[in-house]
C-alpha cells in the first residue's frame, strides 16, 4: 500500500485543468517566421497558418504527438543534449534539426518505408537538404522509424544522403518563402503549388483546391543527391537505442518512492555487477518509446501550453537535489498508466500508490498542501486521461519519512531495511526474488 495514503484528506477530480490541457495539446503554436516544414509543402503550410481552426482527426493528431515525443525520447538516448533538438536560422527562414552533431541528422516516424525513398518520400529528402544548405554541410543523415502496426515489428533505417548543390537549394528555399509570404499577405493560396499529401488523406482536403493546382516540383531532384542506406549507423542506433542508462551517484526524488530496489541497484554497482535489460530488442525498446511519445506531447501541453502556467522548483534534502514541476503554483507529475480502465478517484492510492508517494514527498519537500497527478491510460481508446488534485495532511510526517529514507541509502543498509517496492514491479524487477518484494506490503 502507499506510504502517503494515511495523510490524503480529498481527492478531487479537476476538470478544468483538464479541459485546459485538452486543448492545448492540440493547439499549435503561432509562427512568427517560415519555418523549413512550411516550405516542403507550401498549400499545406498556407491552410496551416490561416486556418488554425481545422485540426487533424483525433486519430492522426495522436499520431503526431507521439512522433513529437518520440524524436524528442530517441534523440536524448541517441545523441546529448548540446546535440538534440538545435535551432537554426537562414535568411529569415527558421527550422529545429533533430541531431546536429557532425552533420544534420533528421529524424522521420511514418507507418511505411518505401524502397525508393527519394521517389516515394522527396519531402524528407527536401528538408534535410535544407537544413544541410542552411548550415553549410554537404551531407546528413535521414532516420526513418516505422511504426509497429497490425502486428508488424518497426523497423529503424538509416540513409546518409550526399547533396550535390546546396547553392541551388538555399536559392529556391528563399523563392519558396516570397511565394508562402505573398500568399499569406493576400490570403490566395491559387499560386501555391499542389501538397504532396493531398491524396494521403490531407487535413484540408475539403478547402485546399490542390485538385487543379500546379504539381509540386522537388526541390532536390534526381540528379540532386546520392542517397546510401547504412546498415552500420542503423546498427550504431540500435547500440544507443538498447544500453541501460548509466547509473547515478547522486539520489534521486524517486529513490524515495522506490528505496529498496535504488538499494539494490546500487549494491550491484559497488558489487561490479551490471543490471540486466528487461528487453534488449531494439524493436522493443523503439516501441516503447513511440508509446511514451503521446505523454510526452500532454507534458509539452502541461509545459508550453498556457504561458506562465509552469515552472521548477528546486528542492534539495541533504545529498537528495532535485527538481519538482508546478502546474499554476501546484507540485504536478505526468504519469502514463496501462491500466484498461480508469482508476476510481477513491482508490487513487490504492491503484497508484507509487504516484500519490512520489506527489506526498514533492509537496512535503516544496511545504505544499496540495498536489496535482496527471494521469494518462495508453490503453484505452482516445486520448483518455484524468487530472486529480490531492490534499495532504502532516507534511512534517512525510518529509520525516523521506529523511529516514534516506539516511538508510545513505549509509548504505540492508536494502531489505527499506519499504519494498509495490508487489506487481516484482513481476519486471531485476532484483527479484531475492528483493523479497513481491511477498511484502509495499509499506512499514
Amino acid at each position: 500500500m502507499s506510504f502517503a495514503k494515511q495523510f490524503v484528506s480529498s481527492i478531487d477530480a479537476n476538470r478544468t485543468v483538464k479541459d485546459e490541457l485538452g486543448e492545448a495539446v492540440g493547439k499549435q503554436r503561432a509562427r512568427r517566421r517560415i519555418s523549413v516544414t512550411d516550405l516542403v509543402n507550401l498549400r499545406q503550410a498556407f491552410f496551416r497558418w490561416t486556418r488554425p481552426d481545422i485540426q487533424p482527426a483525433p486519430e492522426r493528431l495522436q499520431l503526431i504527438l507521439s512522433g513529437t515525443g518520440f524524436h524528442e525520447l530517441f534523440g536524448k538516448l541517441v545523441s546529448t543534449e548540446e546535440y538534440v533538438e538545435q535551432f537554426v536560422e537562414y535568411n529569415e527562414i527558421v527550422g529545429r534539426i533533430d541531431i546536429y552533431d557532425d552533420v544534420p541528422t533528421e529524424l522521420k516516424t511514418t507507418g511505411f518505408i518505401p524502397e525508393d525513398i527519394h521517389g516515394e518520400r522527396p519531402g524528407y529528402v527536401d528538408q534535410l537538404g535544407m537544413y544541410c544548405a542552411m548550415t553549410g554541410r554537404a551531407s546528413g543523415r535521414l532516420v526513418v522509424y516505422k511504426r509497429a502496426r497490425y502486428g508488424l515489428a518497426p523497423t529503424l533505417k538509416v540513409f546518409e544522403i550526399a547533396y550535390n548543390d546546396l547553392e541551388s537549394i538555399a536559392h529556391e528555399m528563399i523563392r519558396r518563402r516570397d511565394s508562402l509570404r505573398k500568399a499569406l499577405d493576400t490570403l490566395k493560396a491559387s499560386e501555391l503549388p499542389r501538397c504532396e499529401w493531398f491524396e494521403l488523406g490531407c487535413d484540408y482536403r475539403e478547402i485546399c483546391g490542390c485538385e487543379s493546382a500546379a504539381p509540386l516540383g522537388r526541390l532536390v531532384g534526381r540528379e540532386g543527391a546520392q542517397i546510401v542506406e547504412s546498415q552500420t549507423l542503423a546498427d550504431s542506433f540500435d547500440k544507443y537505442v538498447r544500453r541501460e542508462p548509466s547509473l547515478d551517484p547522486a539520489f534521486k526524488l524517486n529513490d524515495l518512492v522506490f528505496p529498496r530496489r535504488t538499494a539494490f541497484a546500487h549494491k550491484a554497482t559497488e558489487d561490479d555487477e551490471s543490471v540486466p535489460v528487461v528487453d534488449p530488442a531494439i524493436e522493443v525498446q523503439l516501441a516503447r518509446l513511440e508509446r511514451r511519445g503521446f505523454s510526452g506531447a500532454l507534458f509539452g501541453a502541461i509545459r508550453f501550453g498556457i504561458p506562465g502556467a509552469f515552472s521548477r522548483m528546486p528542492v534539495q534534502l541533504r545529498s537528495l537535489t532535485g527538481w519538482v514541476n508546478t502546474y499554476r503554483g501546484t507540485p504536478t507529475i505526468l504519469r502514463t498508466s496501462k491500466f484498461r480502465e480508469m482508476v476510481e478517484r477513491a482508490r487513487l492510492a490504492d491503484g497508484f500508490p507509487h504516484y500519490i508517494d512520489r506527489l506526498a514527498f514533492e509537496c512535503a519537500l516544496t511545504g505544499r498542501e496540495f498536489g496535482r497527478v496527471v494521469v494518462y491510460y495508453e490503453q484505452l481508446q482516445g486520448d483518455k486521461f484524468m487530472v486529480y488534485d490531492v490534499a495532504f495532511g502532516g507534511l512534517d510526517k512525510i518529509r520525516a519519512e523521506a529523511d529516514r529514507r534516506l539516511q538508510l541509502l545513505e549509509a548504505g543498509a540492508d536494502p531489505k531495511e527499506l519499504p519494498p517496492c509495490p508487489k506487481w514491479m516484482s513481476k519486471f524487477c531485476d532484483f527479484a526474488p531475492a528483493c523479497g518484494c513481491g511477498g511484502e506490503a509495499a509499506h512499514r
